[in-house]
């Protein structure tokens, strides 16, 4: 291709003109199959995201927003998401030499949300970045397990033993109502703008925020001293997995849709929501919903009598072993 600018005539820049072009043709051709408009895609309202690796950044910001105006187009790109390079321990990724993570390996293996949370918080969103091994068991048992699942874990077992199971009727403060909301305005405008890294650094800190919460709070005391106290600080605690469990979704899916179901909550949404009162008791109606013995179950669950069952939360991730 000839660049068309006075004393660069002699240059010339080369690209697959096809392969860019594709984003338009496959559009056309899924409107063909399908029967339906693709003319949202293509349009000065229209919001796209293109996301690939950095060496693909000049011809998804100077060479395909060139053709669609040359073409008298619309629907130019208006979100870049490029993406560092990553390398496995030091070492550039070879799939001939056998140096890779292989997808059927890992998922064998781990957790998919570990995978998920993993890959996220040290995406190369910024700056090039490495997969270590070490650090994906560091990172799950420290995060996942160790702040996430240690919070959701303690505070449904502690309604277990003191509120025969049942969410209690407390008070939230407002303060924290304005803390998850902003919660939400936080990582909903990261997710728009495709900092899903920081996103999920947000939602983590709030993690940490809970369970410093719990610790000072005390419940253990406080279910001897004051009951008051303790239904509120059990209720805010429960106001915060349900809410968690809604911002984690994009990211933890699996695991989101486990705290539903323990907690009863409704469709998924991105808005401040409360769980039912008295939720956890009426669990006992998805027992036979839930497959149990899925490899590496996150909960169990004993039932004790028609009316009255023990949720048995030994934690939404499993501790992982280097080998």
């Amino acid at each position: 291709m000839n660049i068309p600018v006075k004393g660069f005539e002699d240059k010339k820049i080369y690209v697959w003109i096809e392969a860019v072009t594709g984003y338009f043709s496959a559009s056309k051709k899924w409107a063909l199959e399908t029967g339906k408009d693709d003319s949202s895609f293509w349009n000065a309202q229209t919001k796209s995201y293109y996301l690939h690796g950095k060496d693909n950044i000049p011809f998804h910001t100077v060479i395909w927003p060139a053709i669609l105006l040359g073409a008298g187009i619309e629907g130019a790109p208006t979100h870049i998401v490029s993406n560092e390079y990553i390398t496995v321990e030091k070492k550039k990724l070879s799939t001939s030499k056998n140096w890779a993570v292989w997808v059927p390996d890992i998922i064998e293996r781990y957790h998919p949300d570990s995978i998920r949370y993993f890959l996220t918080i040290n995406a190369p969103e910024e700056r090039d970045c490495d997969f270590s091994w070490r650090e994906f068991i560091y990172s799950h048992n420290s995060e996942l397990l160790g702040a996430y699942g240690n919070f959701v874990n303690r505070s449904l077992k502690f309604i277990e033993k003191y509120y025969d199971g049942s969410i209690p009727n407390g008070v939230i403060d407002d303060s924290w109502k304005n803390e998850i909301e902003q919660l939400y305005r936080k990582v909903g405008t990261l997710i728009e703008e495709a900092h899903f890294k920081r996103a999920i650094e947000t939602i983590f800190s709030f993690v940490r925020t809970a369970n410093k919460y719990f610790d000072q709070r005390k419940p253990w005391i406080q279910i001897k001293e004051s009951q008051v106290d303790c239904n509120n600080t059990l209720t805010t605690c429960i106001y915060f997995i349900a809410n968690l469990a809604q911002v984690l979704q994009p990211f933890l899916p699996f695991s989101s849709e486990k705290v539903a179901q323990v907690l009863c909550l409704p469709q998924l949404v991105w808005a401040p929501i409360h769980a039912p009162e008295g939720t956890l008791n009426q669990i006992v109606r998805y027992l036979r919903e839930l497959i149990l013995t899925e490899y590496k179950r996150n909960l169990s669950f004993s039932l004790l009598s028609p009316n009255r069952y023990s949720i048995q939360v030994e934690n939404l991730f499993h501790q992982t072993f280097f080998t």
